[in-house]
């Protein structure tokens, strides 16, 4: 009897326990559109999103989807973001299997707000090492390669050299925008 009254208890307060729900978060991307500069094919990047958690909810990214199998999620899931603060989505994207332009799409799903995912994307061109007469920067790529200096800690490879988006508003200041809106319209 005392027993079977254990195991009923031990399952009302396991059932009780299971019952949280995962309440919405907002969620604003820091450059969620890119242009990278060209690279050379084989070279690998890394390419980082940041992610700003603009709500009183943590943010629970469950699944990273890409459109390519060169673009592989380097974080373990789920990505957690506590609220107001920022985190990130690191990819590693593999250049060996592209070529020309290419462009590429990452998914985030999770419990964002308005939608069940975010996209983030970001292109660039993949130019092929030439087999044939070189030009005089090929030359010194390959040089630098060799024997790195102090250039190539400064400046980086060309993988490395960051991207550029496109003219307009920026998502963070659309969002004060929009808390001060709020604000004025509850102001008396």
């Amino acid at each position: 009897m005392v027993k079977q009254l254990l195991i009923m208890l031990i399952s009302v307060v396991m059932l009780a326990a299971c019952q949280k729900t995962l309440k919405p978060a907002s969620a604003i991307v820091v450059d969620p559109v890119r242009h990278y500069y060209p690279v050379i094919q084989g070279e690998k990047m890394s390419v980082t999103y940041e992610i700003e958690n603009t709500s009183d909810n943590p943010l629970f990214i469950q699944e990273v989807q890409t459109s390519c199998g060169c673009l592989v999620p380097r974080d373990e899931l789920p990505i957690v973001i506590l609220p107001h603060r920022n985190g990130f989505v690191t990819l590693d994207y593999n250049t060996i299997m592209n070529n020309g332009y290419v462009d590429h799409y990452v998914y985030c799903y999770g419990n964002f707000q308005d939608t069940t995912a975010i996209v983030m994307s970001f292109d660039t061109n993949v130019v092929p090492a030439s087999d044939y007469f070189r030009d005089y920067e090929q030359l010194w790529n390959e040089q630098e390669k060799i024997s790195p200096t102090i250039h190539t800690f400064v400046n980086g490879t060309s993988a490395q050299k960051g991207y550029y988006t496109d003219t307009g508003v920026n998502p963070r200041q659309e969002r004060k925008e929009e808390v001060q809106n709020e604000i004025d319209q509850m102001a008396p």
